[in-house]
């Protein structure tokens, strides 16, 4: 599998008086919407964590590719994270009430199998904020683009530092870090190979077949492959004035589903360019005015065109058809 060439850009999301802050080590300043990348193939290196921290147990978080509809995938980040402060005791607090922490920003980092670092755009939603107890993922984190070109495979490890602090001016220096991680695989595109070249099994006409089943008529059966009436693949028949082929032992007639009616197709033909409609088998089968038809026999498949009908009475008239066969 082909796993990070390029990817991405990399985002630290924080609301209130802190700053934006890289993935890694470096760190810059602007507002929650502004994003600081890094390069792709460097070891990722993630931020140091608090040994211990107030953040609950139930906090958890899911990344996860799903398909965006156009033949693409985009990333679905879930999960929520909260904090526990009646659980948590507080080092080095000698205050008679006890320290509620608030989530103030969340780091968004992303490795690939061999430990590099992936970088990748982490988008907020509209009027998304921090400074709480509690914040769920996907309201206030939208969906993140993926590019299947740059990237796909499986191992890819996201993961989510979370930043805490106390929630008032007197508990805000207690600060602690925490981290939660998940995997995640992006789908890899099926490329078809453009080497191979077409199949055309190339096709010629057999023009103005008439059937007749009128007294005296020399031949109302058709062998496709000899255009004779022995041995034959079809036999003619007339049902109120509705012209029928009958198919002999081994024979199947589809009805056509690719062509346009009455027309015949550009040259060159190839018998691929045909299709059997669905649910289009039937025997006997009704030739319809100008109507396409596959005769499936053990000689092979014919594409046959009715090109006009001439009813004699309910049970008797003459058919005209055209025909390919195989060169």
């Amino acid at each position: 599998m082909n796993f990070v060439k390029k990817l991405f850009i990399g985002s630290v999301f924080v609301l209130g008086s802190i700053g934006l802050t890289a993935c890694g080590d470096d760190s810059s300043s602007g507002t929650p919407d502004e994003v600081t990348s890094s390069a792709s193939g460097e070891p990722l290196i993630l931020s140091s964590v608090s040994e211990k921290s107030p953040l609950a147990d139930g906090s958890h978080v899911i990344a996860e590719a799903l398909p965006d509809g156009k033949g693409g995938y985009y990333l679905s980040l879930k999960g929520r994270l909260s904090t526990d402060s009646d659980e948590f005791d507080t080092e080095g607090y000698d205050g008679e009430d006890r320290v509620y922490y608030n989530i103030d920003s969340l780091q968004f980092d992303i490795g690939d199998k061999d430990g590099n670092r992936a970088p990748l755009t982490v988008p907020l939603k509209p009027g998304a904020s921090f400074g709480k107890e509690e914040i769920v993922l996907n309201r206030v984190v939208g969906d993140i683009p993926l590019d299947q070109d740059a990237t796909c495979g499986d191992n890819f490890k996201f993961y989510v530092t979370v930043f805490m602090s106390g929630d008032d001016p007197e508990t805000k220096e207690f600060q602690y870090t925490a981290r939660l991680e998940t995997s995640f695989t992006v789908p890899c595109k099926v490329i078809e190979s453009s080497s191979a070249a077409a199949v055309c099994t190339e096709m010629e006409i057999v023009e103005d077949v008439v059937l007749s089943n009128v007294y005296g008529s020399d031949q109302f059966t058709l062998n496709f492959s000899t255009g004779a009436a022995d041995n034959p693949d079809v036999t003619l028949s007339i049902v109120d004035r509705v012209p029928y082929f009958e198919a002999s032992a081994g024979v199947k007639i589809f009805m056509e589903g690719s062509q346009k009616s009455g027309l015949l197709p550009d040259p060159p033909v190839c018998l691929e360019s045909f299709s059997e409609a669905y649910n289009g088998e039937h025997n006997p089968m009704e030739l319809e005015d100008m109507g396409w038809y596959l005769v499936v026999t053990p000689s092979g498949t014919y594409p046959v065109l009715r090109v006009s009908f001439l009813a004699q009475d309910d049970t008797k008239g003459q058919l005209t058809i055209t025909y390919y066969k195989k060169k």
